[in-house]
């Protein structure tokens, strides 16, 4: 059996305007079929639950920026509410998550994020997500309400967390027993979800120093490793499991704590000192 190589050398870093600020690349126009079904399908059960709970619904990522590729990329989405979220509402959003996986199936996952109208509005993480990444496809778009970003630590997502998000994905492995029912494909999902935390961390890393920004796996390891040759593998390594992840369980863990280490030790020597 031919070993096919799954990491395309694909994606980019966003553009920077005369001024240094980023320029959000999302449109209407860029969201390609079979992509806008996924869209308007997201859109109006989203309308449909929640009514006028629902101050706003943005997407970000690949999708909207024209380069969503099938069975390899997410539909990320963010949902603002005009109140509190309750558990229900949760559920809610978890059966939505769901149900459009099984109705497009050539989509990875779809996620959609939930915040609230009066946190979004004082969260300067919040504010840097969408406006630099968000297109709002329903309800009035916040954007104009917010500041431009520059390159900053205002944009690191994971790398806060990646301590954190490794011990988790450690202990899920170890407590998962291979007599599960749906063993290969739990350690395949949370696989891929460490891996493109770790991919993305390595960029946030670099950010500063390359006066730069993606979220864009390819870029975000290219640029990882001009910095920190002598990791390039093992963060080549994250790259692939990110796009074909593995049901190692052995692998894994003993992957997570070689190079989960190393990473999550250097993000506390780069932004504790």
């Amino acid at each position: 059996m031919l070993n096919i190589n799954p990491v395309q050398k694909i994606g980019h870093l966003m553009a920077i305007d005369d001024q240094g600020y980023l320029v959000n690349e999302c449109s209407w126009q860029s969201i390609q079929s079979p992509w806008t079904d996924c869209v308007e399908a997201l859109r109006n059960l989203c309308v449909e639950e929640f009514g006028d709970r629902l101050h706003s619904l943005y997407l970000r990522g690949s999708v909207p920026r024209g380069q969503g590729i099938l069975n390899i990329s997410d539909l990320d989405s963010v949902a603002i509410f005009r109140q509190k979220v309750t558990p229900e509402m949760i559920a809610t959003i978890n059966s939505l998550e769901s149900q459009l996986e099984k109705q497009f199936k050539f989509c990875q996952k779809i996620e959609i994020s939930f915040a609230e109208r009066n946190y979004v509005q004082e969260d300067i993480y919040w504010q840097a997500i969408l406006q630099t990444q968000g297109l709002c496809i329903y309800g009035e778009d916040m954007r104009s309400q917010f500041p431009r970003f520059k390159p900053s630590l205002d944009l690191v997502s994971h790398a806060f967390q990646i301590a954190e998000d490794i011990a988790e994905t450690q202990t899920i492995l170890r407590q998962t027993p291979k007599q599960f029912h749906n063993f290969d494909a739990t350690i395949k999902q949370r696989c891929l979800w460490i891996n493109k935390r770790i991919v993305r961390t390595g960029f946030e890393l670099v950010m500063l120093r390359e006066n730069s920004f993606t979220r864009d796996l390819y870029p975000c390891y290219e640029r990882f490793a001009k910095h920190f040759p002598a990791q390039s593998k093992l963060m080549y390594k994250s790259l692939e499991l990110a796009i074909q992840p593995s049901s190692d369980r052995d692998g894994l863990l003993m992957f997570l704590s070689h190079f989960g280490s190393w990473l999550a030790s250097e993000v506390n020597r780069t932004f504790n000192n």
